[in-house]
């Protein structure tokens, strides 16, 4: 069994931190996964100063590892809302308005161009936030689920393992996976136009398969999805509003 430890490599102003794996590979592996976790795997009876130089050199290709990894699940947030009527508000990369209606029962849905919110009392802002929660939340899940399941003949032909699809509130990162094979999908995401959420789905896929964005990782993404960088660059432009927890 490897032993590990965590250690630090200067690059520049900046440190880097990492973890070093000894095993019985034969070469040196490095790999940045996307929570911008730095491992480093070396055969048993290394030299340690070789290593440390080695990985001095490597630097720069690390620290553009973990820049592509901020660059491409750094979402952008508007300040909080009021809740009242009049409010613009994102579904699907669609301006909806917001009208808040007094009623006899609580519930949200969509008629025309408005996002509805029915509650008993409408100066009760805590419920609204409440009831928009639960239904974003149940639109995230459904319309993820579709993305993913129209996005299968990837995992398919890569003979990917992908066991869950998770909806959760991030405020750094669009999507996210893990070495169980789940994904990780920011709930804010459900106010981007699928084109976006496809490819935060199609991005959190390939990393299923390499955990960092090397050439291996490129090639994939652009087979599946050659026009990623148009999405991407849309996606980066788009300022989501807070959707409340």
């Amino acid at each position: 069994m490897a032993e590990s430890y965590a250690r630090i490599i200067e690059y520049g102003t900046k440190q880097i931190p990492f973890v070093l794996k000894y095993s019985n590979r034969k070469t040196m592996g490095i790999s940045v996964s996307p929570n911008k976790k730095v491992t480093v795997t070396v055969p048993f009876h290394s030299n340690y100063e070789q290593v440390i130089k080695k990985l001095e050199n490597k630097a720069s290709w690390i620290s553009r590892q973990i820049r592509a990894f901020d660059s491409c699940q750094s979402p952008v947030f508007v300040s909080q809302k009021e809740y009242v009527s009049g409010e613009a508000w994102l579904y699907l990369g669609r301006k909806y308005r917001l009208k808040v209606i007094c009623g006899s029962q609580e519930l949200v849905k969509m008629s025309g161009r408005y996002i509805q919110v029915f509650v008993f009392d409408k100066e009760n802002k805590a419920r609204i936030s409440s009831l928009l929660l639960a239904w974003y939340r149940n639109l995230a899940k459904r319309k993820f689920a579709e993305r993913l399941e129209y996005l299968l003949h990837i995992i398919r032909r890569e003979q990917i393992q992908v066991k869950q699809c998770f909806v959760r509130h991030m405020e750094k990162r669009w999507g996210s996976c893990t070495a169980r094979g789940n994904i990780i999908l920011n709930l804010s995401l459900i106010q981007a136009s699928v084109q976006c959420i496809d490819y935060v789905i199609a991005h959190e896929i390939c990393h299923l398969k390499h955990l960092n964005h090397g050439k291996q990782f490129q090639k994939m993404l652009i087979r599946y999805m050659p026009d990623f960088e148009k999405r991407r660059k849309k996606l980066e432009n788009i300022a989501l509003l807070t959707i409340p927890k």
